[in-house]
């Protein structure tokens, strides 16, 4: 009995066996345990809390004792910076929700140049919104929507120390407070009527100007009238209308 316990205590289950090395800290390689990385991961191998080299993806494994892997996806991620407020160039506060798109690009600074990589990549968005809008009037930000992302990508600064790039930044939403709103709106409608009165004046513009032709028409050409006359009379009925010259003795 005493032997059989002691060939238990020293075998080791799943010895040899096939370890991913998912998770944020990374796991402890076992010697001669087999670790997969994935097509999109590139590993940091530490020995002893110190680096050792970088990892392709694919099987490996270690012999030696004290081997730790971490795992980096190098895909690109989907990032949302939560609802911020800030202010404007004209002094308005307004908010703004902010997406993009970014990715790892030195997966050893990623992992030992911040204890959170990804945080200060935020903080380093949120710097730059607000030094975009501080230079912008609302009416600009409101106008140029489309233009805001490209500039705010660009002032994004300082995260490649932590081994990321910004692929695209976007704005998704610029939410007005509500007085701003109701003077927002009361400008549209204003916008609008005035278009209205334009198109109301263009038009009678139009039929005057017709009208001054007609008249210039007419009175160059008398004939032209009795000849409009004769039209109006062919599509009206039940009505006597006598041409010509009035009685002798009696002007027309």
């Amino acid at each position: 009995m005493m032997i059989t316990r002691r060939r238990q205590a020293y075998q080791v289950p799943g010895m040899l066996g096939v370890l991913h090395a998912a998770g944020p800290a990374g796991v402890a390689l076992r010697p001669g345990r087999w670790v997969i990385l994935s097509e999109w991961e590139q590993g940091l191998l530490f020995r002893y809390g110190q680096l050792v080299t970088t990892l392709a993806p694919g099987r490996h494994r270690r012999w030696g004792a004290g081997f730790t892997l971490r795992a980096v996806d190098m895909r690109p991620w989907i990032l949302t910076l939560p609802t911020q407020e800030v202010p404007t160039a004209d002094g308005a506060t307004v908010k703004v929700t902010v997406a993009g798109q970014a990715k790892v690009t030195d997966p050893v600074a990623y992992v030992t140049a911040a204890q959170d990589a990804r945080q200060g990549l935020y903080l380093a968005i949120q710097v730059a919104l607000r030094e975009v809008f501080a230079s912008t009037p609302l009416d600009a930000l409101l106008a140029g929507r489309a233009e805001l992302g490209s500039r705010l990508a660009e002032a994004v600064r300082g995260v490649d120390q932590f081994g990321l790039a910004v692929e695209q930044l976007e704005i998704k939403d610029v939410i007005l407070p509500g007085e701003l709103k109701k003077a927002q709106a009361q400008v549209l409608v204003a916008r609008a009527q005035g278009l209205a009165a334009l198109e109301r004046a263009r038009g009678e513009t139009a039929a005057l100007r017709s009208l001054a032709n007609a008249a210039r028409l007419a009175a160059d050409n008398p004939s032209l009238v009795q000849l409009r006359l004769l039209q109006q009379l062919e599509m009206s009925a039940g009505h006597t209308v006598v041409i010509g010259t009035g009685l002798a003795g009696t002007p027309s």
